[in-house]
């Protein structure tokens, strides 16, 4: 019996209002943060590398995969090519690819057995379980090479300093020589009136016996200097005051084609080190993370070790829409998450993909010389997987809240 013309109409018009509503939090995003927007973009990007990664690697094995989807939740829209159904779904916090056949759970038309995931041979469930990581390794390696040779790595100088921040305003409450003299942070002080500023030590002690008088900085921006005349303001005591903070100079160091390979090989060796470490200081001290996602809002002691701290996606949006970070720095925060994601999804657990890999490996095990296919049976592990949900549910919300309450400073 087919549904009535309302049901019909609801059923067609649903879709269309949560796809709006979509696009209406996108665009309220943009309106309150264009740096936000983008970087929101580019982990939803990153997200749909992975499964991405997971579909290519089902085709070229010859694995059939029914559903392709950006994000969960009821259809927003979908079209189909082949025997694949495309589409997106209104909770973007991620995608999914769905093969035939993953676990001896899934019911399969008999003729698509030949095809359905835990009949193929131990390389072929190798290759498809971990893609989605190495998609995430080869964006994270090709951002390495780009940052080595087009964009210049930032490295610290100790021996030079820059601005850091300008103070908008002095205690009389009148814009300080810094903001009046339009100085930026990045910019570097080479003197004033003539007199090197080498050290952070030697600005301060010219400008500190010097409240009220007017002086010319040399400013270097860009490689390239000026000058400007600024009258020195004063501080509480008296002091004077040009209302800068300073910091060790940052360089940007480029490198050439081989340098930048070997660079590359280097970074991404110690880089899949420290999230392993990162990911085993989490475990290790449950304790200490528990007490910061239960922690209140505003509460000053909730990010003093960033070892400990969960970050959700919000989290990341917010850093990697921060001012305070260069190009090179946000390439790197850009290689640095795709490791973290791709190291973290081999963890040997369903229902991440190393635990897929696991239990691929262990039936090639128990397969040994015999030629007999050996599938486990999933509901033993059943128990294990939920666990590791609720586990990934409470972090992941509980990190979804410290970002809100208790923001990280960037």
């Amino acid at each position: 019996m087919s549904g009535s013309p309302n049901m019909k109409k609801n059923a067609q018009t649903r879709p269309l209002f949560g796809l709006c509503g979509v696009l209406a939090a996108l665009v309220l995003l943009g309106l309150l943060s264009k740096a936000m927007l983008v970087v929101a973009m580019v982990i939803a990007f990153v997200v749909f590398a992975h499964e991405l990664g997971h579909f290519i690697a089902a085709r070229v094995t010859g694995m059939k995969a029914t559903e392709f989807f950006l994000g969960f939740g009821p259809r927003l829209f979908s079209f189909r090519r082949g025997e694949t159904e495309f589409g997106v779904k209104p909770i973007l916090a991620g995608a999914y690819v769905k093969l035939v056949g993953m676990t001896n759970l899934d019911d399969v038309d008999p003729e698509d057995e030949s095809r359905a995931y835990r009949q193929q041979s131990y390389p072929k469930r190798l290759l498809v379980a971990s893609a989605g990581s190495l998609m995430h390794f080869l964006m994270a390696a090709l951002g390495l090479i780009v940052l080595f040779s087009f964009m210049g790595e930032p490295v610290v100088r100790g021996d030079k300093w820059e601005v850091a921040s300008v103070l908008e305003r002095d205690s009389d409450g009148g814009l300080t020589a810094a903001a009046r003299s339009g100085i930026e942070p990045g910019d570097r002080i080479a003197s004033i009136d003539g007199e090197p500023t080498i050290a952070w030590a030697d600005l301060v002690e010219m400008v500190r016996d010097r409240p009220g008088e007017l002086v010319q900085i040399e400013v270097i921006r860009n490689g390239s200097s000026f000058s400007v005349d600024a009258t020195l303001g004063s501080d509480a005591e008296g002091r004077g005051l040009l209302g800068i903070g300073g910091q060790n100079s940052t360089e940007l160091i480029k490198y050439g084609p081989v340098s930048a390979v070997r660079k590359t090989a280097t970074e991404f060796t110690s880089m899949v080190g420290q999230s392993l470490r990162g990911i085993w200081s989490i475990v290790a001290n449950l304790g200490e993370v528990a007490d910061r996602i239960f922690s209140p809002p505003n509460d000053p002691n909730a990010n003093d070790n960033l070892e400990t701290r969960p970050v959700s996606l919000v989290g990341a949006v917010q850093i990697g829409a921060s001012e305070q970070l260069s190009g090179s720095e946000r390439m790197q925060l850009f290689v640095a998450f795709n490791i973290f994601i791709g190291v973290f999804n081999l963890l040997p657990f369903l229902p991440l993909d190393g635990g897929h890999i696991a239990i691929a490996t262990y039936e090639r095990i128990r397969e040994g010389t015999s030629g007999r296919r050996h599938i486990i049976d999933t509901t033993r592990l059943l128990p294990v997987a939920y666990a590791v949900v609720a586990f990934l549910a409470f972090f992941g919300l509980g990190a979804i809240y410290l970002d809100i309450a208790n923001p990280l400073g960037f």
